[in-house]
């Protein structure tokens, strides 16, 4: 273990104690592990991946939730195909409400060039992120039933997703939110919240109720106001995650993000570079935002996206 790495987790444990709650404890702990080395990096078919899904499997299993894999193929090169497994958290009483589906990719780049690519922001915090939400809100009662989802090859070209929300009947699922790099930047206190267009006026309210987080939560409608917005390059966000794969299904979507990172993609992606207090605040935040949807009219959201 490096001082570096020790330092880290010092930081970690200090953060986690301010809060003074085991929940936000427990959402460090997973952070830490997810982007730690026994999973090295989480690459799809792999033994990181396969590591990945035994710590997932029994994360889940703490909460009133039925846990189950399903596994896909997918073409990767010319003549070949690949493997992957995601993984769906259900109540354990199915109702016959409407559904939301919470996702997060578990999968990252592995090990490239000798070295590993933990991809703590791209996606532990999201991952992390999903398994808070499944605890803290497992004896709420909602007008709705929330499903989560752990993607895998998400890097490879949203498989996981593709397959996943195809199996879904688009009349029984209210919406997507999707939890993609939620490391927001330490000199802003922000997180994206990219919105199909077709739920702007029916989730401006929900928006509105969330005023008085310490992080902002800043709907986006468009990804030319979303690069606008991070002065990033021409990316076209509404493709950037697996809430692409809900919407080719006519499912609209919510995707919370940071936008651009800069250690996207590099080795410099480890929990060293994220925000522990505003990273927790942005998970709250998020939790604020599906509480409050139980308070509108959770009827009228589905439309064309």
């Amino acid at each position: 273990m490096t001082i570096k790495y020790f330092l880290c987790l010092i930081l970690i444990c200090v953060c986690a104690n301010s809060y003074g709650n085991a929940l936000h404890t427990q959402l460090i702990d997973d952070l830490n592990h997810l982007a730690s080395n026994p999973l090295m990096g989480r690459k799809t078919a792999t033994e990181g991946a396969a590591n990945t899904r035994a710590y997932l499997h029994s994360r889940l299993s703490k909460f009133n939730l039925n846990v189950s894999e399903q596994t896909f193929t997918y073409k990767s090169g010319i003549f070949e195909h690949a493997q992957g497994i995601n993984i769906i958290a259900v109540p354990t009483k199915s109702t016959q409400r409407k559904k939301i589906i919470i996702t997060a990719h578990y999968d990252h780049l592995g090990k490239r060039g000798g070295k590993y690519y933990f991809g703590a922001n791209d996606n532990a915090t999201g991952v992390a992120a999903l398994l808070y939400l499944a605890s803290s809100l497992q004896n709420k009662e909602f007008p709705y039933e929330l499903v989560f989802v752990l993607t895998d090859a998400e890097e490879n070209g949203l498989h996981g997703s593709k397959h996943f929300a195809q199996t879904l009947n688009s009349n029984n699922v209210l919406m997507n939110i999707n939890l993609d790099m939620l490391g927001v930047k330490k000199h802003k206190s922000r997180v994206y919240a990219l919105t199909s267009y077709s739920l702007k006026q029916k989730l401006k309210p929900v928006f509105t109720a969330l005023n008085n987080t310490k992080i902002t939560i800043k709907p986006v409608y468009s990804s030319k106001q979303m690069n606008r917005l991070i002065k990033s390059q021409n990316i076209d966000w509404h493709k950037a995650s697996d809430h692409y794969s809900f919407a080719q299904n006519n499912i609209p979507y919510v995707y919370f993000g940071m936008g651009h990172d800069p250690h996207h993609h590099t080795t410099k992606d480890t929990v060293q570079h994220i925000d522990i207090p505003k990273y927790v605040s942005t998970v709250l935040a998020i939790e604020g935002f599906i509480k409050q949807l139980a308070h509108h009219h959770y009827d009228d959201l589905n439309a064309e996206t």
